[in-house]
């Protein structure tokens, strides 16, 4: 069987119906379990960020109550360096997360107080230890515990994570709360040191995924929970977020310690969302997760369903195309049978159809139509016969009217009509009595055989009335009631007589609802004769006809025509037109005979309709003074 064979396409048109169908439900299916699975992960990566602020806020919440309470045993025990030894060292020596605890006198101005020595006891594996810093150390002090922040606010704060100038080898963060007097000025500082070994293994024990990244923020400078082995990652993020607009906002949020998501984070394979939020001392906890990592196992199972619907989707083609060879096996048989039909054997046996359905329907239909070959075979032998009789009585018809057309044209005139179909309803007259040129052109409504009869029976009416020498307007009113007489198909004609005395070319004239005649001036530009507007022939018995004259110049050409000229059509739709009629008419020479110039402007219609068929009758005339 042929590849293009009906069951080869059928089959292939169902696979590939059947693919796209499959393909977008795989898609559907890929987006809306990838932002169900992605929505979860955010409200889980939520979940444990919130747990773990939780987890962090108790040691500090626990620290600042503790050094609030110290804060309150000193305050009446300023004037006592021993007793407020003894209780910076009691505080260290029996809190389990102050490993360091001081007091920082203050003057009025804000600087350090020199003459009230500063105390500080820290503690290790070696006991409890008093240190005395040098000046550039207390300077330097000052520094980190946010000594002019301090006196701005009047309110405790924590410190950013240091490495003290004591014995103690482990990074610290301190708790910085001021002692104010009644006029709101602060006069000593109480300090409690706490060990962030704790808070960075909690910090960079948050993986909900392998490649999650948890930040401890402090301020831009100091950040936890970035082990060395993230490095890389981390570098890939930071280049990632550069420019993009949600990690700006991010940052934003960050700033103004506000708790929220960000989804579609980054770009390219580091496409991540992070959930941030500030623990109640103004550090901002964030955990980043890469979505790949998220939507790793919804990947495998959709990579998983495509190759099982691959399969399927090869064996329901061999299925289908097995199934539709054996129904369409018929149809095949039917074909050759209508291949011999087409070959002239109308009596091409036809294969049997055993089954009940369009099968049996169709082969009735082939045998319906062997019958209805034969009788058309009949009846079209009848009617080319009698068509034939028809195109060669219309063709008499129009070797008639064509005869009626006189052809005896005077030097100074030459017209020409061209039917748009065997015959038509234009028509044209001319007499030349003496000095007097008498002509006539119009144009009967519709065309073929009833236009032509009318068309005969207006130009015998013309040529009658011409002869008894009446006024043109005399004229059209006998025309017209004349042709009303004979007139049962509501038809009508537009209509144009004239009369030119070839001696004083002085022209009268009527216009019956005809096309304005074109005045060629021998020394001017082409113009359209104004005629007072008649009603066409045949429309109102006895109206009365308007009348009018003009003074001709010898070298004056007049083109008369009917609208077959000025509406003709290309194949693009567009007319002739008045314009395009004018333009050749100026092109006309001044020596050139009504003949010539007849043939031109024809030329220049059938040149411009470029073969588009003929939709109406073209009949013009030229007269040459």
């Amino acid at each position: 069987m042929s590849r293009h064979s009906f069951s080869n396409s059928l089959s292939w048109r169902i696979i590939g119906i059947v693919s796209a169908i499959f393909f977008v439900v795989m898609v559907v299916i890929a987006i809306v379990s990838h932002n169900i699975i992605a929505d979860e992960a955010t409200r889980s990566t939520q979940h444990i960020l919130h747990g773990t602020i939780s987890e962090l806020e108790k040691p500090l919440t626990t620290v600042e109550i503790s050094t609030q309470a110290v804060a309150s045993f000193m305050t009446p025990m300023l004037s006592q360096p021993e007793m407020l030894q003894m209780i910076a060292s009691r505080t260290v020596e029996m809190s389990e997360l102050i490993n360091g605890c001081a007091l920082l006198f203050v003057c009025p101005d804000g600087s350090i107080d020199t003459l009230r020595p500063a105390i500080f006891n820290y503690g290790d594996k070696d006991g409890i230890h008093q240190f005395h810093p040098n000046n550039q150390q207390l300077q330097q002090l000052c520094t980190i515990w946010n000594l002019q922040q301090l006196q701005e606010t009047k309110m405790a704060s924590w410190t950013a994570p240091y490495i003290p100038f004591d014995t103690r080898a482990s990074r610290v963060v301190s708790y910085c709360y001021p002692l104010v007097d009644s006029m709101l000025n602060i006069y000593a500082i109480v300090i409690s040191d706490m060990v962030i070994d704790q808070i960075e293994s909690t910090v960079e024990g948050i993986r909900p995924y392998d490649n999650s990244i948890a930040t401890l923020i402090f301020n831009k400078d100091n950040i936890i929970g970035i082990k060395s082995s993230d490095s890389d990652l981390i570098n890939r993020f930071k280049c990632s977020f550069t420019g993009n607009s949600a990690f700006e906002d991010m940052v934003e949020d960050l700033r103004s310690n506000k708790d929220s998501i960000r989804r579609r984070v980054g770009k390219g394979r580091d496409l991540a969302f992070v959930v941030y939020a500030p623990l109640h001392n103004g550090w901002k906890l964030s955990i980043t997760c890469p979505y790949r990592e998220v939507l790793r196992r919804s990947s495998q199972m959709h990579v998983a369903l495509i190759i099982i619907g691959l399969v399927g989707l090869v064996i329901i083609f061999f299925v289908c195309r097995r199934v539709i060879r054996r129904m369409t096996r018929p149809i095949t048989e039917l074909s050759v049978s209508a291949l011999n039909m087409a070959k002239g054997n109308f009596k091409a046996e036809l294969p049997e159809i055993t089954t009940q359905d369009e099968m049996l329907r169709l082969h009735d239909s082939f045998i319906y139509m062997q019958n209805s070959i034969a009788d058309y075979i009949d009846q079209l032998k009848t009617t080319t016969s009698a068509n034939e009789r028809m195109e060669s009585e219309l063709n008499v018809a129009r070797n008639i009217q064509m005869g009626m057309l006189r052809t005896d044209f005077p030097p100074q005139l030459y017209a020409l009509l061209n039917p748009a179909k065997e015959v038509g309803g234009d028509l044209y007259d001319f007499t030349l009595k003496g000095d007097q040129l008498y002509f006539a052109i119009g144009d009967v409504s519709g065309k073929g055989v009833p236009a032509a009869l009318m068309m005969a029976i207006t130009r015998a009416a013309v040529r009658f009335v011409e002869s008894l020498g009446l006024p043109m307007s005399e004229t059209l009113s006998r025309v017209n009631n004349s042709f009303i007489d004979t007139n049962s198909t509501n038809m009508f004609v537009t209509l144009f007589v004239g009369r030119i005395n070839l001696k004083t070319l002085h022209m009268d004239f009527c216009n019956a609802g005809h096309n304005p005649l074109v005045i060629l001036p021998p020394d001017g530009e082409p113009y359209f004769l104004k005629a007072k507007a008649n009603l066409a022939i045949g429309l109102i018995e006895d109206f009365a006809y308007e009348a009018e004259s003009i003074d001709l110049t010898p070298g004056t050409r007049i083109i008369a025509y009917t609208d077959g000229v000025n509406e003709a059509e290309n194949a693009s739709e567009e007319f002739y037109g008045n314009d395009r009629l004018l333009e050749t008419i100026r092109q006309m020479n001044r020596d050139m005979t009504s003949e010539t110039a007849v043939n031109l402007l024809f030329d220049s219609v059938k040149t411009f309709a470029d073969g588009n068929p003929q939709n109406d009758d073209v009949t013009l005339m030229s007269i040459q003074l």
